[in-house]
């Protein structure tokens, strides 16, 4: 196990990120208040990215939902994957700027959206141990009804909060983690019972001075082996030196590993053949991802352009963790993302 330090009291003091790995949040990540490009507190706020997420998987369900506020646009996203129908439902809902305000830490706060089609809400407590998550997205003519309450039980899983630059030394904060769950999501008629001992949450929680085009790779996964909870992500983002600023990692139940920089390799892409090959220097990650549920978003405005996937999929391959006993995957189901964002 790898152990890490505690995150500073605060993110930013006299105007400097503070950079490096932590065991877990600082009590305000408050990177508005970084040095970046010499702008007012205004511009900066207008640059600033920052969402909320959560990858949920359980007895026949993955789910993800986000609140997303990249300032110029706003997006609340319920992703819903049934395994056995193998029926995908989405709720997206591109929003006005400023529709709501993302958490600026998870001690004790909230980050919610409602409106007359239903609500979505984060309410984090990891001061005492949980982030509760409610969410009643009504029914339409082409979705069902998605609503429910899951309880994420951050006191006993692991975090992984990184704090890194892009091109100088102001950049990104993301808390990434592993926890156990208990609750119940409603999915048109069917009822999908969530337990701490067959199901997990990986927590996203992200704010960053991204450039004018955000680009990022990105995969993640977790699930239960025989009673354990095992789980990964990996990015390849726009950090520089990212042998030595990433936010790789895995977890075994409670204990976390470091994972070196990795590269990206796409093959056969939107085809029924596709495959994501994820592979480090040192050999240390070896990871096939095999598209099977697509998941596109298109935007196309005047300022604002995407071309993001977020397909769902199952992976298969062997990381050898630092500070862990290596971890087989074998057919866990999880999501990826090609991110492409101006904005």
């Amino acid at each position: 196990m790898v152990l890490l330090p505690a995150a500073p009291s605060n993110l930013v003091d006299d105007h400097r990120q503070h950079l490096g790995r932590f065991s877990g949040p600082p009590a305000r990540v408050n990177l508005i208040d970084a040095a970046y490009h010499h702008l007012p507190r205004s511009l900066r706020k207008l640059r600033l990215k920052e969402w909320e997420a959560v990858q949920i998987g359980g007895p026949g369900v993955f789910v993800c939902l986000a609140l997303f506020d990249a300032k110029l646009m706003s997006l609340m996203q319920a992703k819903v994957y049934d395994h056995e129908r193998g029926a995908k439902s989405i709720h997206e809902w591109k929003l006005r700027p400023g529709a709501f305000n993302v958490a600026d830490q998870l001690i004790d706060s909230t980050t919610r959206y409602a409106d007359k089609r239903g609500s979505l809400e984060f309410r984090n407590e990891l001061g005492a141990g949980r982030i509760t998550v409610t969410i009643d997205l009504h029914a339409t003519s082409e979705l069902p009804r998605v609503a429910g309450t899951v309880v994420i039980h951050t006191d006993r899983g692991a975090s992984h909060v990184a704090s890194l630059p892009f091109a100088g030394e102001v950049g990104m904060y993301s808390h990434k983690g592993m926890f156990p769950i208990d609750g119940a999501l409603a999915v048109g008629d069917r009822t999908f019972g969530l337990q701490a001992a067959d199901s997990l949450a990986l927590l996203d929680d992200h704010k960053g001075f991204y450039p004018y085009v955000m680009r990022w790779d990105w995969v993640t996964s977790a699930a239960v082996i025989g009673g354990e909870a095992v789980g990964f992500n990996l990015t390849r983002n726009q950090c520089r030196d990212p042998e030595v600023f990433n936010e790789n990692c895995a977890w075994r139940g409670d204990q976390l590993g470091t994972l070196p920089a990795v590269e990206f390799t796409r093959e056969h892409e939107r085809t029924a053949n596709e495959r994501w090959r994820v592979r480090d220097r040192e050999g240390r990650v070896e990871l096939t991802f095999r598209p099977t549920v697509p998941g596109d978003v298109s935007v196309n405005a005047v300022i604002v352009h995407s071309k993001y996937r977020g397909p769902f999929g199952k992976f298969e391959g062997r990381l050898e963790p630092e500070g862990l006993a290596p971890i087989v995957v074998d057919g866990w189901f999880g999501m990826g993302e090609d991110f492409h964002l101006r904005c």
